[in-house]
């Protein structure tokens, strides 16, 4: 019988705040932020740059590119669980997740530079070294990111405290976002003597960042306690609980099928503009990248809010539906905003999907944590570092397709380099890859919208869990005193 039947089911739905116990300063909120600073340019320089500086400047087959990064993902994406369970059975002094915060920060950090370094530009040598490079840079991206994310799910338990702490890695990680669009442009600077060069060395600098920003969740946010005294749970078993997790399997499906839908086309739109909107002019594309990037992060700040808002007021379920909806709204209107004669119009569908999308991302997290307390209820273990180990299991794996099907995708465009680097490319090639980058990106948005409307947890159910939490916990520290009496 479920627990929280014997509760009242209404609960006032209003803004709630946290109770003092579960709430955190601001000061804490903001250190945990900046791991995500960390986050995004351990991930997002790799992602930003892999695609331009292999392909288009050292000219590797687009198909072999897609499955030199597919490769890396599947592995990485395998050890993910092994990674969490590893977190969640840590018992150390620092805690079950500090210690793999500050070796990760420092792995990624040396190995960024070393990505534009291949010794061979034959396809052979591109292929084999970008894989082997990918999947060493994953693995050490995982030891951070796995115990990072376990760490935010468990620093409070609240409803609503749980989205305001996790508004934070968006608005200090967006500050990476607004960076990131720019990175490809930076790298055509003359000074560096070619992009392949400017990667090299915008990555000695993004290491520096790594390493602040990395370090200081690491050492400031402190680990609730009571997890390393709970009994080791075998992985296997782990994993069995966390996939049996209903409302969990929904927003991770959710997560992927947008994630991986978004990324296979979203390349096509810097292709799109080199060849269809500037002529071929790759400086002024990658301009026009910088820009509307920046544009996204920039209303990326005002998603974060408005979904804090309207999750607080009307729940977590109906600020997705809310953000998908407006990042929907974005994508298709590029059919008719995406013009030579008026390039900047662009901007206004970057604006839409700004307003919408990292909202949802946001709102995605915050949701597993409540499904975190769900599971104690049910299992009684806090098991943070599982279920962030699974999310990133699915999500590397929707980047692993997304990596190889957007290499399918421009092999299916026509898309040859050689052709469009000498004479363009082809208007049959840019209408279908007009219709992938618009029609793909929209799809997968409105089947998003469609699968959360699934998702169970409210704040009522939120609340309700809580509580037997804490009744439990009563319980079990009285039954331990008549213990220590008798």
């Amino acid at each position: 019988m479920d627990e929280r039947a014997a509760l009242p089911h209404r609960i006032h739905t209003m803004k709630h705040p946290a109770p003092p116990s579960e709430r955190l300063s601001l000061f804490t909120k903001i250190s945990y932020g900046f791991g995500a600073l960390a986050d995004n340019f351990m991930m997002n320089a790799f992602g930003g740059l892999v695609t331009p500086i292999y392909n288009i400047a050292l000219r590797m087959d687009p198909v072999l590119l897609g499955i030199a990064l597919a490769i890396p993902r599947v592995f990485d994406a395998i050890l993910d669980p092994i990674m969490g369970n590893f977190s969640d059975n840590t018992r150390s002094k620092w805690g079950r997740r500090r210690p793999y915060l500050i070796a990760g920060t420092f792995l990624t950090a040396m190995l960024l530079p070393l990505l534009w370094m291949p010794p061979s530009h034959s396809q052979t040598g591109l292929f084999t070294y970008l894989t082997l490079m990918s999947l060493i840079y994953s693995l050490s991206y995982t030891v951070f990111s796995i115990p990072y994310a376990a760490l935010g799910f468990e620093l409070t338990k609240d409803y609503d405290e749980r989205t305001r702490l996790l508004a934070w890695p968006n608005y200090i990680g967006l500050l990476g976002s607004l960076s990131m669009p720019w990175l490809y442009s930076l790298a055509l600077n003359p000074s560096f003597g070619g992009e392949v060069n400017g990667a090299r060395w915008l990555s000695v600098l993004l290491a520096v960042i790594i390493i602040i920003a990395g370090l200081i969740p690491a050492l400031v946010c402190k680990e609730p306690k009571n997890a390393q005294k709970q009994e080791q749970v075998k992985l296997l078993q782990a994993i069995k609980w966390t996939i049996r997790n209903r409302p969990y399997l929904i927003v991770l499906t959710t997560n992927v099928i947008v994630l991986a839908g978004l990324a296979t086309t979203m390349t096509l739109g810097l292709y799109l503009n080199i060849y269809y909107v500037y002529g071929g002019d790759k400086i002024a594309a990658a301009k026009m990248s910088g820009i509307s990037g920046t544009l996204v992060a920039v209303l990326s700040y005002v998603s974060v809010m408005m979904a804090t808002f309207i999750s607080t007021r009307a729940g977590k379920r109906r600020a997705a539906e809310i953000g998908m909806g407006l990042a929907a709204l974005g994508t298709a209107s590029f059919w008719w905003t995406l013009r030579p004669d008026m390039p900047y119009l662009q901007l206004i569908s970057a604006a839409l999907i700004g307003l919408g999308l990292q909202g949802c991302w946001m709102l995605f997290i915050s949701m597993i944590g409540d499904v975190c307390e769900e599971d104690e209820l049910e299992n009684g273990f806090r098991r943070e570092g599982m279920f962030s180990s699974v999310g990133a299991f699915s999500r590397k794996l929707a980047t692993a397709f997304a990596g190889l099907g957007g290499g399918v995708v421009l092999a299916l465009c026509g898309y040859n380099a050689e052709i469009a680097e000498t004479v363009g490319a082809a208007p049959e090639v840019i209408q279908r890859m007009k219709i992938y980058f618009v029609i793909g990106q929209t799809s997968v948005l409105l089947l998003g919208i469609a699968l959360i409307r699934l998702y169970p947890i409210t704040r009522e159910r939120a609340m309700q869990t809580r509580r037997l939490l804490q009744e439990r916990a009563r319980t079990n520290a009285l039954l331990e005193a008549e213990k220590v009496t008798l």
